[in-house]
């Protein structure tokens, strides 16, 4: 009799809670091929908009003209599209495409036609050819909390990244503040809720739900980085309660 996946058989609590290494590799790679057709549909509808709004601000001025750009559990391709077939057409930028998921980069290459895109790990991007040194800028953006080890992904970003460069995150972070509650409320409740009236399966919504509220602060992630030796080292929250934010820290140059 043939065993359950890894997906199957982990609740969306452990499937944060308790998985790590490759047991966590294959549950987010499922939870991403399940989701892959309504995935940017429903982060509309669930952050009324502002997942997309906080993606189109945060990048307006992340990239210089001619950039090489890594993006990091690139998903469908919103940053390969935002770079080179819609925002900054005009600015030349190179970017390339990482996901695990295999029904997330169909999307991407339907998308993004010519661009390039590669299945593989966040924490083993040497595994499938990424180059040490490589990119002007490394970007990663709502993914980090689906990485089966955080710190070990981050530095690998950091060592593709050109002295001079810089790593970019653009993710949502544990809600904070005196208002707080009310997103976790919106977290904890109403997205499975959503996401089980919309695709009937509301398993991959508490997931994002309880991964969001746990995962590692942006201060915690910009304190990883300068681990790793980067400087100028910044955080920039957005409204509403923190509950996004950008972090972006450079490779000294040489």
């Amino acid at each position: 009799r043939m065993r359950a996946s890894v997906f199957a058989r982990t609740s969306a609590r452990d499937g944060y809670d308790v998985l790590r290494g490759d047991d966590k590799l294959a549950f987010v790679t499922e939870l991403f091929d399940v989701v892959a057709e309504s995935y940017d549909r429903l982060n509309d509808f669930i952050s009324l908009g502002a997942v997309r709004f906080w993606r189109w601000w945060a990048l307006l001025d992340a990239f210089a003209r001619g950039s090489r750009v890594l993006d990091v559990g690139c998903g469908p391709g919103n940053v390969t599209a935002y770079c080179m077939y819609t925002h900054l057409t005009h600015m030349a930028i190179d970017c390339t495409g990482v996901d695990c998921s295999g029904k997330m980069l169909e999307l991407a290459r339907r998308r993004c036609p010519g661009a390039t895109f590669v299945k593989g790990d966040a924490g083993a991007l040497g595994e499938c050819g990424i180059e040490s040194d490589a990119y002007d800028v490394v970007t990663t953006v709502y993914t980090l909390r689906n990485f089966p080890d955080l710190e070990r992904a981050l530095g690998e970003m950091y060592r593709c990244v050109k002295p001079g460069g810089k790593v970019f995150v653009l993710d949502a972070f544990p809600p904070r503040g005196a208002f707080a509650w009310l997103l976790r409320l919106w977290l904890t409740f109403a997205l499975p809720a959503i996401g089980w009236l919309l695709t009937r399966n509301s398993k991959p919504y508490a997931y994002l739900a309880n991964s969001i509220q746990k995962t590692a602060t942006a201060d915690e992630v910009k304190a990883m980085l300068e681990s790793f030796g980067a400087e100028r080292a910044s955080v920039q929250n957005y409204w509403p309660f923190g509950a996004a934010a950008k972090v972006v820290a450079y490779k000294p140059a040489l």
